[in-house]
């Protein structure tokens, strides 16, 4: 499996052109912060999204009337990227429309993926490209798995998520990761800043905060402070989540532009939440950033 290696400073990456996913990251102090992807709990580092973000209604979803399949999250998790550019801090992988990508996207496009290093943190920007005749609506996000516990001796329920600003406490409830069915204030967000992990949380899967205020959380220890900073300026909805049932050692944080259907919604990809239904020959570009702390 091809993999490139990165590094700015004491700061270092690695990345694979499958599923164009950063599957090592190490700041100054040389400890692992992704999620090596334990097969026997989620076999995944940090894959992304596109051209959905979540579920959609019996993995199908109309386009200009007309049904396609389209799985949990679209179709980027497993396809090879082709390598765009290279240097000795950064690298862009690119993914072009194919015969199989059209049955379920009937569009032509180009989904580049860039990791940039700088010194104990990294950004990764999404650009998307219509290059067919026909507005193209887009969804596309980021889902990457972090260490948790990142100290020696600590238990997963030592870290909160700290919101840069008040926030409401309000998760959009998908069971089991499908459709949204609703909407309930975490009992555990008793601070308007602050959410105390636990593994009971995800024990109807991921968390799903839409319309925040803040654009950036830390993860971090609770006494000691350190951890991670995660600042997603243009993302519109953070879905937090680990695999319910196995209090497994990491915790996904994942920047979406777009949202699971909602039961009571239509199929139309053109009305999903956040959608942005892009002109032919313009561009989305978003990006997310993760900081050592």
């Amino acid at each position: 499996m091809t993999e490139f290696e990165l590094k700015y400073l004491n700061t270092t990456a690695k990345v694979r052109l499958k599923g164009a996913q950063i599957t090592s990251f190490k700041g100054a102090d040389g400890r692992e912060v992704i999620w090596q992807a334990d097969p026997n709990v989620w076999p995944q580092h940090a894959p992304v999204l596109f051209p959905v973000c979540g579920s959609v209604r019996d993995d199908k979803i109309s386009i200009g009337g007309q049904y396609y399949p389209m799985p949990k999250h679209g179709f980027t998790r497993n396809p090879e990227f082709t390598l765009s550019h290279l240097g000795e801090d950064f690298i862009d992988l690119v993914l072009t429309d194919d015969g199989l990508t059209r049955k379920m996207y009937p569009f032509e496009f180009a989904f580049h993926v860039t990791y940039r290093l700088f010194e104990n943190g990294y950004t990764t920007t999404f650009l998307v490209e219509n290059r067919s005749k026909d507005v193209m609506p887009v969804c596309v996000g980021g889902h990457p798995g972090f260490v948790c516990p990142m100290e020696e001796g600590a238990a997963f329920e030592d870290y909160v998520l700290k919101f840069e600003k008040d926030e409401s406490g309000m998760n959009q409830i998908a069971p089991t990761g499908y459709l949204i069915s609703g909407e309930e204030k975490l009992e555990a967000f008793t601070d308007p800043r602050t959410l105390p992990l636990s593994y009971d949380l995800f024990d109807r899967d991921a968390l799903l905060f839409a319309g925040l205020n803040s654009r950036e959380v830390k993860l971090v220890h609770r006494t000691s402070g350190k951890g991670i900073s995660f600042e997603f300026p243009k993302m519109e909805v953070l879905a937090v989540w680990t695999k319910p049932g196995m209090k497994a050692p990491y915790l996904c944080l994942e920047p979406w532009h777009g949202m699971p259907g909602r039961e009571q919604d239509g199929d139309e990809f053109e009305k999903k939440p956040y959608v942005t239904l892009l002109k032919p020959g313009t561009v989305y570009t978003s990006w997310f950033t993760v900081r050592v702390i």
